[in-house]
């Protein structure tokens, strides 16, 4: 415990020579000693409450002890928790209050009910469990039971969105790459869900649309089929990478026009008869919110842009190609599985101990407590797609499939080493929930063309990562121009420095570099479900939500496709669906860890305004959105800026409130980092943990 106090002027008039601390606890006493504020009182019992005091000592004698204080530590390893991940959220339970609705607009999300009440006997359309990449998901009818879970309400929940006939598409929310279609004939005329927006073995799918018609006084809907188009993609190879291109084509022969939604034995299916159904405004906050469009941008209709396939998880996961087969001897046991696994977790801790003794023994040591690099390995590697919203992925899978420690170390002239201890994360560079990026008002267009004729990112595909995250204490800087990377970048054709970048014909004179823009033109860090973090300015030197381009979450897919990255932090109050949540927070001393930089500073949640003020190190972030506190070590927070002040590089200044994950710039010294931000493979660079040539 750290115990501060206010010293008084003298104890008897005699210069005070020192103080003592005191902590009791039943008949247990332990103290500190010191002269001056504060002092620490070491030893003491994680969870035991202790009364303490402090004594003023000269050559008279010791003072009376001051009022008392009451502390009760707690492990450090409490500070180290991480949020619950979105496979443990939707199984929590919930129960909302759906609101019938008399009129429905595009791309709002209902619940689609048989009754005119909501009751554990009503009925409502409801999206299958059971995931196929041939035959879609099925269109059934489910209850909302009085323990109901998120995922009850989830898969529950559709979006209606005009379609270009002027009618309605509807998708699956919890499952975005599916849209409601017929079972191809009026004999076999049942509903499903099928792939319409992502690669698919398939062939033959596509949607429906329908006329959504609601009584005003009644508010019974009936739902008439209009028209059907078909989904079909064509491919071409683009750098290396299989490039998808959507297209949808009026079915001609589609026989189900005019025919109605009906609801029989619990199966949807096209009918002469109506079914009267009635259309409930979901009760989740699933929308855009608005803080994350502050300037109420519009929503584009551009058409989407081509998708990416560039990796599959079998060349990944493969044994005999894939990392495994790339790791050497040393590390290889802590990949021998994907995923969460008892001896691979093994293999780690012992890697760990191991590497923590050999920096120390070298008279270095780790930024952090290897608990801290342990809680992100186990919560990483338990991070499971949910969502079918990767255009080539697979429900079920995982997302990041590894995680292992290297402790390589480089040897000078004279024979001495230097360890350089990564932790290697190998990712596939998604969002275990829905993306949100079809809800996006403004995404990023394709490059080559205005914007008004560009196709714009609405899809994400897997990505191939493998990020180094450094372990060794390099230290922290104080001017952001201290670091350089990549190494000797110094001038302007240096591409992985947003602030070089800006040095154009493009741009105007730029002002000095700050947290803001001395900072990767690309991603900075990786969060917790492997998806990667991007500065809070775009290379249009604002602040990315701004522009309207980023989703729910704070994510969104660059000009060249991919997997998403985040701008900002996403994080609502009162929500429980997002990257971390107020459940999280609950019997916890500090906020989540959420993950890290590359240069190897953690980074947490954000500190709840008031909610929080009790949590360790609150309201003592510096300019970086960082602080040390509690011997947790010097770490990241996502935060709040007030109205923050920026002017683009044309000129113009903007005042609104933003939310970084991080800001931009490395607090952490990088230059000593070896391959830091530079191209390298097992083969080249030994602190992945290959095999050298």
């Amino acid at each position: 415990a750290s115990i501060a106090f206010t010293a008084p002027s003298s104890n008897g008039g005699s210069t005070i020579t020192g103080y003592t601390a005191s902590c009791v606890s039943g008949t247990t006493t332990k103290t500190g000693t010191g002269t001056s504020s504060p002092i620490t009182v070491s030893s003491l019992t994680n969870s035991t409450a202790y009364s303490c005091t402090v004594k003023a000592t000269n050559s008279v004698g010791s003072s009376a002890a001051s009022s008392a204080v009451s502390v009760t530590p707690t492990s450090t390893t409490a500070s180290y928790a991480t949020p619950a991940n979105f496979e443990t959220l939707v199984a929590k339970s919930y129960s909302g209050s759906p609101t019938l609705s008399s009129t429905v607009t595009n791309r709002g999300y209902y619940m689609i009910s048989n009754a005119g009440t909501t009751s554990t006997t009503s009925s409502y359309a409801t999206i299958g469990s059971t995931y196929s990449s041939t035959t879609g998901y099925t269109l059934a009818s489910g209850s909302l039971a009085s323990t109901s879970t998120y995922k009850d309400y989830l898969t529950k929940t559709m979006q209606l969105v005009t379609a270009g006939d002027g009618y309605f598409r509807i998708d699956s929310y919890l499952h975005p790459n599916n849209s409601i279609d017929w079972g191809g004939s009026l004999s076999s005329s049942t509903l499903k869900f099928v792939n319409n927006f992502g690669k698919t073995s398939a062939t033959g799918n596509g949607f429906v649309t329908f006329a959504v018609s609601i009584n005003a006084t009644t508010k019974v809907a009936t739902l008439q089929a209009k028209n059907r188009y078909t989904y079909a993609t064509t491919s071409a190879t683009v750098n290396g990478s299989t490039v998808y291109t959507g297209t949808y084509t009026k079915d001609s022969s589609f026989a189900g026009s005019g025919y109605y939604v009906n609801l029989a034995s619990g199966a949807y299916a096209l009918s002469a008869t109506a079914t009267s159904f009635y259309m409930y405004s979901t009760p989740l906050s699933l929308g855009m919110p608005s803080f994350m469009n502050p300037n109420g941008i519009a929503f584009v209709t551009n058409s989407a842009a081509p998708f990416l396939s560039k990796v599959t998880t079998d060349s990944v996961e493969n044994t005999t190609t894939g990392i495994y087969s790339k790791v050497n001897s040393t590390y290889r046991s802590q990949v021998a599985a994907v995923g969460t696994n008892a001896a691979t977790k093994a293999a780690a801790t012992t890697m760990l101990a191991a590497i923590k003794a050999a920096v120390e023994a070298n008279g270095e040591k780790l930024r952090y407590s290897t608990d801290v690099y342990t809680a992100y390995r186990d919560a990483a590697l338990a991070t499971k797609l949910v969502s079918d919203s990767i255009a080539d992925g697979t429900p079920g899978q995982n997302l990041v499939p590894y995680v292992y420690f290297t402790n390589e170390y480089a040897t000078s002239s004279t024979g001495v080493k230097t360890y350089h201890p990564f932790m290697v994360v190998v990712s596939y560079g998604n969002q275990a929930s829905p993306n949100g990026l079809k809800d996006v008002p403004h995404p990023p267009g394709s490059s080559g063309s205005t914007y008004a004729n560009a196709t714009v990112t609405r899809y994400s595909n897997l990505e191939n990562y493998i990020f180094m995250i450094p372990m060794k204490d390099y230290g922290q800087v104080t001017s952001v121009t201290t670091n350089v990377y990549p190494s000797g970048g110094t001038s302007t054709s240096v591409t992985k420095n947003l602030w070089y970048d800006m040095q154009s014909s493009l741009w105007t004179a730029v002002a000095t570099p700050n947290v803001y823009t001395w900072a990767d033109s690309a991603d900075n860090g990786i969060l917790i479900d492997g998806s990667v973090i991007f500065p809070t300015y775009n290379n249009g030197l604002v602040p990315s939500h701004l522009a309207g381009e980023l989703s729910a979450s704070g994510c969104h897919v660059g000009q060249g496709g991919g997997g998403p990255h985040c701008h900002a932090d996403g994080y609502q109050s009162g929500q429980g669906l997002t990257l971390y949540n107020d459940a999280d927070y609950v019997g916890k001393t500090h906020p989540p860890l959420l993950g890290f930089g590359y240069d190897g500073i953690a980074l947490f949640g954000r500190y709840r305004t008031t909610t929080d003020s009790a949590m360790l190190g609150y309201n003592t972030l510096d300019s970086f959105g960082a602080h040390d506190h509690n011997a947790i070590g010097y770490h990241y927070h996502a935060h709040t800026v007030s109205s923050h002040v920026s002017t683009d590089a044309k000129g113009v200044t903007t005042t609104q409130d933003m939310y970084p994950l991080m800001k931009g710039a490395y607090i952490g010294s990088t230059n000593s980092i070896p391959f830091f931000r530079t191209g390298d493979s097992f083969t080249t660079n030994k602190y992945l943990g290959g095999t050298v040539k």
